[in-house]
């Protein structure tokens, strides 16, 4: 019941970023996909964990198999995903949908305090996935 809620809100949230103008609103699917991709890169570089990239691939690959016609638009999202993985591991920032942009303090893989908060992130993004 929770993974079918969870395919609904997905469809919504594309339906209403794709007839929106207001195409760089807080929230949005792309902002989500890309601190997705952030917190994934911080991860991998300074916890050596994939957690969250599992969980979020489980879930594509149901919406995937269950609407095959929202095949562009997660692959767009995922083009997002990966790219802002990539400024992540290289430059160790996360995508601010508040500001639209990277945030301007890279984070320290030896500082225990931001160890924390990015495992924080992984956790709280996890959980909203479920």
């Amino acid at each position: 019941m929770k993974r079918y809620l969870l395919i609904k809100f997905f469809v919504f949230l594309f339906t209403i970023s794709s007839f929106s103008k207001v195409i760089y609103a807080q929230g949005s699917a792309v902002d989500q996909y890309r601190q997705m991709g952030g917190i994934v890169g911080l991860t991998e570089v300074c916890l050596k964990t994939n957690n969250l990239e599992i969980a979020l691939f489980k879930q594509v690959g149901q919406v995937f198999f269950s609407q095959p016609q929202m095949g562009l638009t997660m692959t767009q999202l995922l083009s997002v995903y990966f790219e802002s993985k990539e400024v992540a591991k290289a430059k160790k920032v996360v995508w601010n949908g508040s500001t639209q942009s990277y945030n301007k303090k890279t984070f320290n893989c030896s500082n225990k305090n931001d160890l924390n908060l990015i495992k924080n992130f992984e956790n709280q993004l996890i959980n909203s996935l479920k």
